[in-house]
């Protein structure tokens, strides 16, 4: 992979590639994220309204939304990804086949192991609280097409760091996501820790080195109560990866809002 060129024109990015590369088993890393986000999603408020902010071709982080949120809304820049996810929850049968990854989350929610009936019925769950898909642009302000109210919670899963090299951009791009959470509200996001690139297929995407403290700094600029922000951190679980690894974060937005003025 390293002498892969790093391309930015998006048009060239592989759902199918991406998912089969990065989702095709659930490895530590995917075991990982699955229980960071079922304990995530316990600790919202039932009824709220969340974002799904740059999404991609998954709806992995879904799963244990079920049961707490009312609604999702869910976006993505490339409108490639937002067809995966449209076939998804069409039933398609071209879609890619996430029951594996909702056996196993419904595995860490209850303890015991999921029935094929159970994971037709969370698919089912999922697909109806899903209400809108739609396109997003971090660069943009708002970064979300129509006119929408602040979120009660804004997932966010390796967007701002995947799609620039460029540390500022990336902050940019953080701000303008974050916009999009009410105050008060609660973020969920994963990100990759120390990367320089990123593969699918034959070919590699950008990314930003960032680490727990860059996280952490644009979290407090952007209003979030600094005593609410956790970050777990897992390797990387296989060495041909162009990143360290992966910060699962969540955190608070201060009531007031933010101090950015978003």
């Amino acid at each position: 992979m390293g002498d892969q060129v790093i391309t930015q024109d998006w048009a060239e990015f592989d759902p199918t590639a991406y998912l089969d590369e990065y989702y095709g088993d659930i490895g530590s890393e995917n075991l990982e994220l699955l229980r960071f986000l079922a304990d995530a999603y316990r600790d919202v408020p039932v009824g709220g309204r969340m974002l799904d902010f740059g999404g991609g071709p998954t709806i992995y982080p879904l799963i244990s939304a079920v049961g707490r949120i009312r609604e999702i809304h869910f976006s993505d820049y490339l409108e490639a990804n937002l067809g995966e996810v449209r076939k998804w929850i069409a039933n398609d049968p071209r879609a890619f086949d996430w029951d594996e990854f909702i056996a196993q989350a419904l595995e860490i929610e209850s303890g015991r192991p999921a029935t094929p009936q159970d994971v037709s019925e969370r698919a089912t769950e999922i697909r109806e609280c899903v209400t809108l898909l739609t396109r997003c642009d971090a660069s943009r302000q708002p970064p979300i097409e129509g006119a929408h109210e602040p979120y009660d919670i804004l997932l966010t899963n390796f967007c701002a760091e995947s799609a620039t090299s460029d540390h500022w951009q990336w902050q940019s791009f953080m701000v303008n996501i974050l916009s999009q959470l009410k105050p008060g509200g609660r973020l969920i996001m994963s990100a990759l820790k120390g990367a320089t690139r990123y593969s699918v297929g034959a070919r590699s995407f950008p990314a930003v080195s960032i680490r727990e403290d860059d996280l952490v700094e644009v979290l407090e600029e952007t209003g979030f109560s600094a005593k609410s922000i956790e970050i777990r951190s897992v390797p990387a679980d296989r060495p041909t990866r162009d990143y360290e690894g992966l910060m699962l974060a969540v955190a608070q937005k201060e009531p007031t809002g933010d101090r950015q003025g978003c």
